[in-house]
């Protein structure tokens, strides 16, 4: 299992649909999530869904992870059984809290922490997707303690400056543990 985590507009979902294209046996997990869709994101980014929903989930024991962001609520399914182990690798693009509960749940899970080359590039990539200023403001003032807080769970940190050599830089790494469980 490996979870991709970072502040957000570290560009997660950018790596993650690039890591697919090039690590075999590689799924991605559908997260869900309260938030509204963001103006030109995909359908199947996640699995929106109102509050009501969410929570019972929740009560359902449906979340392997979930947390409360920004006035949000978001969650990752149990994974199945068939995408864990050394004949498939399952991928988890979730936010550091998420990272966390999974640490705590599966030791041996592989953690990427994704970072930002600069503060001005984090803004810039958080205005590009949509969010509105106060949004903005509210992931930048919390992108250090995200950060880290990425750190204390160990695993291996990536500067995400261009996405080409970010996801060369992940995939070889990626590869690395594979043949290792291998």
């Amino acid at each position: 299992m490996f979870v991709l985590c970072g502040p957000g507009g570290v560009g997660k979902g950018t790596v993650a649909t690039a890591l697919l294209g090039c690590t075999p046996k590689l799924r991605l997990s559908q997260s869900w999530t309260t938030r509204s869709i963001r103006s030109g994101e995909s359908q199947d980014a996640y699995v929106f869904a109102n509050d009501f929903q969410f929570k019972e989930k929740i009560e359902e024991g449906f979340f392997v992870e979930w947390a409360s962001f920004l006035g949000n609520l978001y969650g990752t399914p149990w994974p199945h059984s068939d995408v864990l182990g050394c004949d498939s690798h399952l991928l988890l693009e979730i936010d550091v809290q998420g990272a966390r509960q999974i640490r705590d749940r599966f030791s041996d899970a592989v953690i990427i922490i994704l970072v930002p080359p600069s503060d001005t590039e984090l803004q810039r990539r958080l205005e590009k997707r949509g969010d509105d200023a106060s949004h903005v403001q509210a992931r930048l003032g919390l992108a250090i303690s995200e950060i880290m807080a990425a750190r204390a769970l160990g695993g291996e940190e990536f500067v995400n400056e261009t996405l080409a050599a970010t996801v060369d830089a992940v995939s070889k790494y990626m590869s690395l543990k594979i043949q290792a469980c291998i």
